[in-house]
């Protein structure tokens, strides 16, 4: 039997790949990879970024990201700017049709991989998921605050207060 904290990060970590996999089986539906799509969902979050944040982001290598960059602007999907602040970067941004593709797609794969788990549950079961992974994302924050780990800006809807529920 595994301790607790092992049992979670391996959980975490199953979870993710399941995510992964079927963000991918999603991906290739479409004539795309999973790191493609999760390069167009980072430029799509931050508007206009560069190839050096796409790499902190997406925890990929600079020439896998540049790779990926290239491709797309190929495909007509992203577009490449000088940067004004820095004339020796480029930012990258998506093609207004591209824009208009992601708004309108609803809802979005990760959700809808996730609607589908959920939905094997019952709602008593889907409440108990949700409020365990809110207490555990809430430790977290108390962690990452505690050590002065990064900004939490970017996760500041985990830590809204719970909406009562009627």
């Amino acid at each position: 039997m595994l301790d607790r904290a092992t049992y979670i990060w391996e959980s975490i970590d199953f979870l993710n790949r399941f995510i992964m996999k079927s963000l991918q089986r999603h991906a290739e539906e479409h004539g795309m990879t999973a790191p493609q799509v999760r390069v167009i969902l980072e430029v799509f979050i931050n508007k206009k970024i560069s190839v050096k944040e796409l790499t902190q982001n997406l925890r990929m290598t600079q020439s896998t990201v540049s790779d990926i960059v290239e491709r797309l602007t190929e495909k007509g999907i992203l577009i490449k700017k000088p940067n004004p602040q820095d004339k020796r970067s480029v930012q990258i941004m998506l093609t207004e049709e591209m824009v208009k593709i992601i708004e309108e797609t609803s809802p979005k794969p990760i959700q809808q991989i996730m609607g589908a788990v959920l939905d094997n549950l019952q709602p008593s079961e889907q409440a108990t998921v949700e409020e365990g992974i809110r207490l555990l994302v809430a430790a977290v924050g108390e962690k990452m605050e505690a050590d002065g780990i990064e900004s939490l800006e970017d996760f500041e809807v985990l830590f809204l207060p719970k909406e009562k529920k009627k």
